[in-house]
């Protein structure tokens, strides 16, 4: 009878401790961690501590289940004490964001990132001595495997599971009745207006890989296909520091294990010495190579000094080029000094099938050049845009970052959802460094009559090449789609402004906006 009596004093005493990291705070209905809260799954069952809580299913959490979010207790005193993304974790052994784990450099400093090569440099490290990479504490779980059997996507509607399988997407109602999973609701188009009121948790996108380069790597660390035993570093985009043996390690994509026919069949050890790189983000991650087709004269020319001047626009890229079709032309002004264009040679423009401007020719000339001046082999990202487009090089990134590596381009509007819908309007056309691969090696298979409109061209041809598409109808707000608001905060290109004054105006409301947020 005693021994039942002491088990019983023994449940009490434990459902009287608080809760810490994941576990069942339901009897307890209170928590260890400063700052967090007891939240209700289901009632009755399970509960747990968290910062915050999203009523619906949670995509990171074990099960399917839906979450009631009720509080139950007393947030506990204090701070959230785990650390952001790349930030200190030294004391708190644990990170906010998804899919980050907390990594030791040394005795004196840890760091929340993705991941961690023993014995090699951070690229974006104050220094560039090794990390030992001792992990401290948990990772932050990611989005789990149920996901992909019970949420929705694409036309599914979301308004009872609540849930979305693609990454960045949330569910997005129309009305109580219908809702779509997407990653910004937009109110679409014709009929009935959608509510965009957001049921359930979005689901995360993968955690960002990498950080803006340290001054020292520029300098330090090796260049594609060079030796970096010494260095542990590449600079470049998906370069990986490949150990041979113990005297020889060079700078690659990949490596097989064994004998490489391209080295005289000599054996690689394929030993990953530091971090692989994710392109010379020299002003923040991804790093984003930005270009412009211009004419020589005309109000295009005053708008690029214009961005010029101010480091604006294309010009917060971490780099650069103009193209022209109709002789040379460089500005002068700004940080950058002066800028001269590449030229190329020139098609005729047609109508095309839908009573725009037929320029396939002309731009598959314009690719070729940007292919020949091989700038976009350094970045993550390629991105063109038109010269009378509104382009907040920091708002792509934040778009961006999740997907950088992903083979994809990116789709960025959905006016009339159909056969030729989502598809890329030509004022901001994006893709993944892979992807400008992928048409380098066999865009010239892809058909190009110069009846295409050069977005349409660009769409199927990335298509046909395998890519993947990412739609985003929040990267640009094209007043040829949904409409161009300035002072929205999370759209990263506006478009058409046509003059200088509308520019700067756009530009500076969007400022203003970025400002206030």
């Amino acid at each position: 009878g005693s021994g039942v009596v002491q088990l019983e004093v023994v449940k009490k005493a434990d459902s009287a401790k608080c809760a810490e990291g994941k576990a069942n705070c339901q009897d307890s209905q209170c928590c260890a961690g400063p700052g967090m809260q007891c939240y209700e799954q289901q009632p009755g069952g399970f509960a747990q501590c968290r910062a915050s809580c999203t009523p619906g299913p949670d995509p990171t959490h074990w099960d399917g289940k839906k979450w009631t979010c009720k509080e139950l207790g007393k947030r506990a005193p204090g701070d959230d004490v785990c650390a952001a993304a790349w930030e200190s974790c030294t004391k708190s052994h644990c990170c906010k964001d998804v899919g980050f784990q907390c990594y030791e450099k040394n005795h004196t400093w840890a760091t929340c990132k993705v991941d961690c090569v023993a014995g090699g440099p951070d690229m974006s490290d104050a220094d560039d001595e090794p990390w030992s990479c001792k992990k401290l504490g948990e990772r932050v779980p990611g989005t789990q495997k149920w996901v992909q059997a019970e949420c929705s996507a694409g036309l599914d509607n979301c308004v009872s599971t609540q849930c979305c399988k693609n990454a960045g997407e949330q569910c997005a109602l129309q009305n109580d009745y219908y809702g779509n999973c997407m990653i910004g609701c937009v109110g679409r188009g014709n009929g009935d207006p959608w509510s965009c009121k957001k049921s359930g948790p979005r689901t995360p996108t993968a955690p960002i890989k990498g950080g803006k380069l340290a001054p020292w790597a520029l300098d330090k660390c090796s260049k594609p296909y060079e030796g970096c035993l010494e260095s542990k570093c590449c600079l470049g985009m998906n370069m990986q520091c490949y150990e041979k043996n113990k005297g020889w390690a060079m700078c690659k994509e990949a490596c097989k294990k064994g004998r490489d026919p391209f080295d005289h069949n000599e054996t690689w050890s394929c030993k990953e010495l530091g971090p692989r790189s994710w392109g010379i983000a020299k002003k923040g991650f991804p790093s984003l190579y930005c270009f412009s087709l211009m004419r020589t004269v005309g109000y295009e020319v005053g708008i690029m000094k214009a961005q010029l001047q101010k480091g604006a626009g294309i010009f917060g890229c971490d780099d650069t080029s103009l193209f022209t079709a109709d002789g040379n032309i460089t500005l002068h002004g700004g940080e950058l000094g002066k800028i001269s264009s590449f030229q190329f040679p020139g098609a005729p423009v047609v109508t095309s099938q839908d009573g725009t401007a037929g320029n396939t020719q002309l731009f598959v000339h314009a690719w070729d050049a940007v292919i020949a001046a091989g700038i976009w082999k350094n970045h993550a990202w390629t991105v063109k845009a038109d010269p009378d487009a509104v382009i907040i090089a920091e708002r792509l990134r934040w778009h961006l970052a999740p997907h950088t590596g992903e083979h994809i381009f990116v789709l960025n509007c959905n006016k009339f959802p159909g056969p030729n819908y989502p598809m890329v309007y030509g004022a901001l056309e994006v893709f993944a460094n892979s992807a400008v691969q992928a048409w380098a090696q066999r865009g010239h298979d892809c058909a190009a009559p110069n009846t295409y409109g050069e977005d349409y061209y660009m769409t199927r041809c990335m298509d046909f090449l395998g890519v993947g598409r990412f739609l985003d109808e929040r990267i640009l707000g094209d007043n040829l789609c949904m409409g161009a608001d300035c002072a929205n905060g999370w759209i990263s290109a506006f478009h058409p402004f046509k003059d200088v004054a509308s520019w700067e105006k756009c530009w500076n409301t969007a400022m203003d906006s970025s400002a206030a947020a």
